[in-house]
């Protein structure tokens, strides 16, 4: 279980689906529910059938990608119904509907989310002289014969400087892979003094590393497209992004032999 935003931000769910089954269709094999939406009368029979009597998307994913992530964010905002449904899923790897049909989970990495002893006033993260206080508060929550089928329980600390800087990379890596510069094959390269400004200004200790999608957004994207509307023919370049004295981003047009 994990602690509020940090791990939908960095993509570690999409992460574990190409480490288990592999790049390319990876990104069809990760099913992520918001269990909030499983609250209420008639949660159990929404998690299992559609309103016409189909079946459910959990049960249609499963069916045609066995070898699968889900991901049950927030998981305890579900009904208490939901679990008694999910027991049977941690026990024997399948799921039964009311008319007879099995679907099997037994091929399937099932990681659900928590906010569970985490505080709303807390940074993002876990505080490592906490992590007792966290799992009381999840052996509490649920009952006995559901925690027993946990596997594990994984706390995620609170967010690092290094580990900003490397969520900040990341998201440099994903920008550059954009179809406006994969399409006029321009590559885009920034110094580390741009990874070091961005990672100081998209983060708060309070929100974690989720500003920080914004705040590339406004001091780099924001201006690349500028740049680029700027020159429509530029094709086959270098685009580097370095910073000035008042530590803004500079971006600029380079020849293919830079």
């Amino acid at each position: 279980l994990k602690s509020r935003g940090i791990v939908p931000f960095i993509k570690v769910d999409q992460g574990l689906a190409d480490f288990m089954f592999g790049g390319g269709e990876s990104a069809d094999r990760l099913l992520r529910l918001d269990m909030s939406e499983y609250s209420g009368y008639g949660a159990a029979s929404r998690l299992l059938t559609q309103n016409d009597g189909q079946p459910s998307k959990l049960i249609r994913e499963i069916r045609k990608q066995p070898f699968s992530v889900i991901l049950l964010d927030e998981v305890e905002k579900a009904a208490p119904e939901v679990f008694d449904v999910l027991m049977g899923v941690f026990d024997e790897g399948r799921l039964t509907d009311r008319w007879g049909r099995t679907t099997d989970f037994r091929s399937t990495l099932i990681v659900m989310t928590s906010n569970l002893g985490v505080k709303r006033s807390d940074p993002i993260g876990f505080d490592s002289s906490k992590i007792e206080t966290y799992e009381k508060a999840i052996r509490t929550f649920f009952r006995p014969e559901f925690f027993n089928r946990i596997d594990s329980i994984i706390p995620f600390h609170a967010l690092g400087s290094d580990s900003i800087q490397k969520i900040t990379e990341l998201e440099l890596d994903q920008l550059a892979k954009r179809e406006g510069l994969v399409g006029r094959n321009l590559k885009l390269h920034w110094t580390p003094e741009v990874v070091q400004v961005l990672a100081r200004n998209g983060f708060n200790p309070k929100l974690g590393a989720r500003p920080l999608q914004r705040t590339i957004e406004v001091m780099v994207v924001a201006g690349l497209a500028r740049k680029l509307a700027e020159n429509v023919d530029a094709r086959d370049q270098s685009i580097k992004l370095t910073c000035d004295d008042n530590a803004s981003v500079v971006i600029q047009f380079e020849s293919s032999s830079h």
